[in-house]
């Protein structure tokens, strides 16, 4: 049943003109390919090239963080640890 649908409609169905659709009747086209990009992609596109050049880390805010722990000397902000453990579900808020 599905051969016999895709022999109708399919891209090798007969009666089927692809010069309808912009394309020549042989089915390829006698140019190069070409494609045009809106202004949004090719931004985009520099952006994420431009991100890949940004550090997943900041160095030196670990080793700061890093050198207080080892000398005792940190101290956690804590309404922001209570509130982390409020959102994880580790502590209720009252």
């Amino acid at each position: 049943m599905i051969g016999k649908v895709s022999g109708q409609y399919g891209p090798d169905a007969p009666n089927r003109s692809r010069s309808k659709k912009g394309y020549p009747s042989d089915g390829f086209s006698a140019g190069a390919d070409q494609a045009d990009f809106s202004s949004f992609a090719v931004e985009l596109a520099r952006i994420g090239s431009e991100l890949r050049n940004v550090p997943d880390v900041r160095q030196e805010e670990v080793d700061r963080l890093r050198s207080q722990v080892q000398a005792g000397e940190y101290v956690p902000p804590l309404d922001k640890v209570a509130r982390r453990l409020v959102l994880a579900g580790i502590l209720e808020s009252q």
